[in-house]
């Protein structure tokens, strides 16, 4: 079987492949991530390229590549960035349903994520919901509720005060008891056997305004993510530290988690859902209490996060500004249900 791509650096194969569709650039990206070769010194050669091909060769960072068959889309989006590109024969378009649903103007990360769904390089999980009831305390707060949330996307729910918003998430979190409906984490549901040995999928991370002042360090709160695990010592250390690591808190491990700052707080927070490697993450008004400096730190670390490795996220808030720095689905929680 025929290479389907090849990548030389100063005229030497690198990387090959011979799969297909787009897994050989998902690979190579996987590949490039590991290594430090100068991508301005690279050439890519692959064997077909439609406009799906072209979005992610262009966003690997290639400035010059040489297809055999490639199509006019294709050119375009290549034509669009200033990529230089050679090709033996030319078609108008790739018969293939993933170029129908790319538009030609699509800015690089919307191709991204929207390719490395289809492709299943998401780390997130699927959140079924169907004809949720939950009475608390004899009042309706949730009321035939049905919702869908695909591994991988992001989903922002806005509301009123006491609509049901953080009942929602709680029920999600299997911690609120539901009177009806079905609630399914990756196709098994909450409740079930199955799900309470698979909890650590769903991290939380809530509005951080306790005074509690309980002696306990922020990387112990971080370990908590592992509580019920069984994992060596060893193994516990390293997964808190290389969340923290990754959230930007590792010089707060020795510090009390009550002496915090908000913002510091919630990086503690999140860095909890990492390391217990949560594949669905629910905010409960994570910026309510937070400066305009810890909000925007906390955008980007969730942007990066939500980039590389595309869990689900679920966030409650009245901060408009979820909706104007995430291009994420917006919906409105009233009357018990999400609209």
């Amino acid at each position: 079987m025929d290479k389907s791509l090849i990548v030389t650096h100063q005229e030497k194969e690198i990387f090959s492949s011979r799969a297909k569709w787009l897994y050989p650039l998902f690979d190579l990206d996987e590949f490039l991530s590991g290594e430090d070769y100068p991508v301005e010194e690279m050439e890519l050669i692959e064997k077909v390229a439609g406009q799906a091909a072209a979005f992610l060769i262009v966003r690997l960072g290639f400035r010059r590549c040489h297809v055999k068959l490639i199509s006019e889309q294709a050119i375009g989006v290549f034509d669009r960035f200033g990529i230089t590109h050679s090709y033996e024969n030319i078609v108008p378009f790739i018969q293939c349903r993933t170029e129908h649903i790319l538009m030609k103007d699509m800015n690089l990360d919307e191709a991204w994520q929207l390719l490395r769904r289809r492709a299943g390089r998401v780390h997130g999980a699927d959140v079924s919901i169907e004809k949720l009831e939950v009475n608390i305390h004899g009042r309706s707060i949730i009321n035939g509720l049905d919702l869908e949330v695909k591994r991988g996307d992001g989903l922002i729910i806005c509301g009123e005060n006491g609509v049901g918003k953080t009942t929602l998430l709680r029920t999600i979190l299997g911690l609120q008891p539901i009177n009806s409906g079905i609630i399914k984490i990756a196709d098994v549901q909450v409740g079930s056997l199955v799900w309470r040995k698979n909890r650590h999928m769903t991290g939380y991370v809530n509005q951080e305004r306790s005074k509690s002042i309980f002696p306990v360090s922020a990387s112990e709160v971080v370990e908590i993510g592992l509580a019920g695990r069984k994992l060596s010592r060893h193994i516990i250390k390293e997964r808190v530290y290389a969340a923290m690591r990754r959230t930007g808190c590792l010089d707060l491990a020795d510090q009390s988690f009550h002496k915090l700052s908000g913002g510091e707080k919630q990086r503690i927070s999140l860095a909890r859902c990492l390391c217990q490697q949560a594949r669905i993450l629910l905010f409960d008004e994570p910026t309510t209490f937070l400066d305009p400096k810890a909000r925007d730190d906390l955008f980007n670390m969730l942007m990066e996060l939500w980039e590389n490795e595309a869990p689900t996220i679920i966030v409650v808030s009245h901060d408009n500004q979820w909706i104007e720095r995430f291009n994420w689905e917006v919906k409105e929680m009233k009357g018990g249900k999400v609209c």
